[in-house]
């Protein structure tokens, strides 16, 4: 399938507060790992997480936090997308790959969220309103310095 350039929007201010209440109740070691929402743009989402509470042995980023971080990064893509769509529904990942390409040691981290093309979001929207079920493809990035240090694609399934 064709790729779209992603639609540029940005989440209203209720809406990512919204996100950052239901990620501190619902899924409470966000909140133990200081994972914060920090925005959405056209750039995507991005969420932040300190190394100080989420550091190693080796004084860098922990691997399963940066893990818990692209995954939270992704499912808030899909939690904010339901919201743009005035939906409601359970999403849960189905499957995920990472890959650590170097140590993270920035002390705020940064997971940014790939925007959703076009196309896949009015395909996302079409199988959520008629089947009451949709899958979306998501890919997450973490910087270290000034490349990729992290690279995550997590598949997301959202029901009703």
């Amino acid at each position: 399938m064709p790729h779209a350039s992603p639609q540029p929007y940005e989440a209203p201010p209720e809406h990512l507060a919204a996100l950052q209440a239901v990620l501190e109740h619902e899924i409470p070691m966000c909140a133990q790992m200081g994972i914060r929402v920090a925005g959405q743009s056209a750039g995507g989402l991005a969420m932040t997480l300190p190394l100080e509470l989420n550091r190693n042995h080796q004084q860098t980023a922990f691997a399963g936090s940066l893990n818990a971080l692209c995954t939270i990064a992704g499912w808030g893509t899909v939690y904010l997308l339901l919201r743009r769509l005035e939906s409601e529904g359970t999403i849960v990942i189905r499957r995920s790959s990472i890959k650590y390409h170097r140590p993270v040691t920035n002390s705020a981290i940064v997971a940014r969220c790939m925007p959703v093309d076009l196309l896949a979001e009015q395909h996302f929207a079409e199988m959520f309103r008629e089947k009451e079920q949709a899958k979306l493809d998501l890919t997450v990035e973490i910087q270290g310095d000034d490349r990729a240090a992290v690279w995550f694609t997590g598949s997301y399934v959202a029901s009703r």
